[in-house]
């Protein structure tokens, strides 16, 4: 996955969360998600939240079923 396609499944606002999960500023995230610089830091972080915000749509979509 890109720097991209990670920027266009993120919700707004949590850009700051992968900041403080990488441990940069938020800057740094900026650039990594317009492709401007790179960061495995940055970019573990992001998959990390994307991981979560998954896990918790699913569970969240069966409490409903």
């Amino acid at each position: 996955m890109n720097a991209q396609e990670i920027k266009n499944l993120i919700p707004h606002g949590y850009g700051k969360v992968i900041a403080e999960r990488a441990k940069v500023t938020p800057r740094t995230v900026s650039l990594f998600l317009t492709g401007k610089s790179k960061s495995i830091k940055v970019e573990m972080a992001a998959l990390e939240v994307l991981a979560e915000l998954n896990t918790k749509k699913n569970t969240l979509s069966q409490k409903i079923k």
